[in-house]
């Protein structure tokens, strides 16, 4: 039984990790936003039936949007800029001491953030900026970021090149099957129960990682990476020992040392490709329910959370399936290709969507667009030193920190600007930067 045990532990390592914490995050984000739009309405039209009808009430709608996209972005805009440091830490620092912290750290705080946000649902008489809050408090912790960084540093230390790809497209996979459950659940319990069982689950989700890293999961044998010591003796007198600058400076160098033939330029245009996903990732999450609750697709809850998961659960599938298959009759980089015209097309399909089958084919043409993503990781990781891992995974995990900021400033902006002329503009610019990512990857 225990020789049975130790296997599976080598086969299944950080899946569940990015399984339980892309659950609770997917069960966080619609729910955040309908708790911040009941909670926006409540305060502006308080005790009249508005509420219960908006879509009856154009002018009150689009002032609840308004509102809300600003607090969104406030939010964003603090959960962004806490979690930079510690997203700089983490990695170079991993590379030394292991990479467990990264995994457990924002699981705690996301729980408490977790608990906070019960308090808001509960008490009709805090403020829906309030909610703030809770950003900063997952933020503090490095956030999702935090968790990415770790265990793509993790996997990259357990397997070898010839089968990363593969496994970094399962671990990829996590995401959008992750992102499938928690889309079903919080659609669910919002409509059947309250804000409040959601964000227990959520709260849950966090234990249960925490947990399933501290008893079951084992520390990949070290001896890869240099020592943290060794690289601070080696450092001026004018640097802080063991200061956030030396762990900044080797990740920045990771990216900027010169490398055998033409790495050191591809590895910054991967870099750069993972820059411009992520703001769509971030502008995408942070509209697309504002989006589609406006007429005249008017979605509620339940069928937003439908098309999430089947977004969701279409891409994973692919990851897991379609993908290894391909992979054995053409080249990763060819598949990329096609996943970022696939994405791009799905996106312009959704700007001009007005009914729901065209919003969920949406999910059918984007289908194959966590091909790009997967093979952007596993390429960075072949390019770069096995005692680069941490530090490299650290600074892309700071540029994709960064990417909630700047994504969600021009799509939180945009989208308020065009919503009376055209909402769907902000999808045009998301396809718009997949494209200039496709031709980075030529």
């Amino acid at each position: 039984m225990c020789e049975r045990l130790d296997k599976i532990r080598k086969i299944i390592t950080v899946e569940p990790v990015m399984f339980l914490y892309m659950t609770g995050t997917f069960l966080l984000t619609p729910a955040y936003q309908q708790l911040l739009i009941a909670k926006v309405c409540n305060e502006l039209y308080h005790g009249e039936n508005i509420c219960r009808h908006l879509e009856n009430y154009t002018k009150e709608n689009q002032a609840i949007q308004s509102k809300t996209s600003y607090i969104l972005l406030v939010y964003v805009a603090v959960l962004s800029l806490v979690s930079i440091p510690p997203a700089i830490i983490f990695g170079s620092w991993s590379d030394k001491a292991g990479r467990k912290l990264g995994m457990i750290l924002p699981s705690i705080c996301s729980a408490v953030g977790g608990g906070f946000l019960i308090a808001v649902a509960e008490v009709e008489q805090i403020n829906a900026y309030w909610t703030i809050f809770t950003a900063f408090v997952i933020g503090i912790s490095g956030g999702h970021v935090a968790v990415f960084l770790s265990v793509f540093s993790y996997l990259a230390d357990v397997t070898n090149d010839e089968n990363r790809t593969l496994r970094m497209a399962i671990l990829e996979s996590m995401v959008f099957i992750g992102g499938t459950v928690g889309f079903l659940l919080s659609g669910t319990l919002i409509q059947y129960f309250s804000f409040t069982p959601v964000f227990g689950t959520f709260c849950l989700c966090h234990v249960l990682s925490v947990l399933y890293v501290l008893l079951l999961l084992r520390n990949p044998d070290s001896g890869l990476g240099k020592s943290l010591n060794e690289v601070a003796s080696h450092r001026s007198n004018d640097e802080p020992k063991l200061s956030i600058f030396m762990y900044a400076k080797l990740s920045i160098k990771s990216v900027l040392k010169k490398r055998a033939g033409k790495d050191r330029l591809k590895l910054q245009l991967l870099i750069l490709c993972t820059f411009l996903m992520n703001i769509c990732n971030a502008g995408e999450q942070t509209v697309v329910l504002l989006f589609l609750m406006y007429p005249p697709r008017n979605f509620t809850g339940v069928l937003y959370s439908a098309f999430t998961s089947t977004k969701m659960l279409l891409s994973g599938l692919c990851l897991v399936g379609l993908f290894p298959l391909l992979l054995r009759f053409v080249g990763e980089m060819t598949l990329a290709k096609v996943s970022a015209v696939m994405r791009a097309a799905s996106f312009i399909l959704l700007a001009f969507s007005t009914n729901t089958w065209m919003v969920f084919l949406v999910a059918v043409v984007g289908a194959t667009s966590g091909f790009t993503q997967a093979v952007v990781r596993s390429v960075s990781s072949r390019i770069v030193e096995p005692s680069e891992q941490g530090a490299m995974f650290s600074f892309s995990a700071s540029v994709e920190t960064a990417c909630i900021l700047i994504g969600a400033g021009i799509f939180n902006s945009l989208y308020p600007v065009t919503l009376t002329t055209f909402p769907g503009m902000a999808f045009l610019v998301m396809a718009a930067f997949i494209i200039i990512t496709l031709i980075l990857i030529q």
